[in-house]
């Protein structure tokens, strides 16, 4: 799927959280269910902190464990750029860039419009 930048966005963290599959970070807190980004996980581990999909975490108490590698890069984004979409998750678009493919990266989806 294809998108277009609607509106602006510069609010990528410099450090994004990335982790790997198996690896177990401390639970922190969750996601309004009822706001607008529902289905994320606030996790800290060792040097490392940021948001992370629910649907990739196996929590037990105040432990997850990621089922899969997950990276939290995100893109910065300027009108009219066009996004290649790879996945569509909680709110968020993980994709390329089509002036930049070598660096993919998540977006959210209320500053894009899909194209055909």
């Amino acid at each position: 799927m294809k998108f277009k930048v609607i509106k602006e966005y510069n609010d990528a963290p410099v450090n994004p959280i990335n982790i790997r599959k198996g690896e177990i970070l401390e639970f922190v807190e969750e996601s309004n269910p009822d706001g607008d980004w529902p289905n994320w996980i606030y996790c800290k581990g060792k040097n490392k902190e940021g948001w992370v999909p629910k649907q990739i975490l196996h929590v037990v108490e105040k432990n997850v464990t990621s089922t899969e590698d997950y990276s939290a890069r995100e893109h910065n984004l300027l009108m009219d750029e066009i996004l290649i979409s790879e996945q569509e998750l909680n709110g968020w678009v993980w994709g390329i860039k089509e002036t930049s493919p070598e660096n993919p990266g998540w977006a959210p989806l209320n500053c894009l419009k899909e194209i055909k």
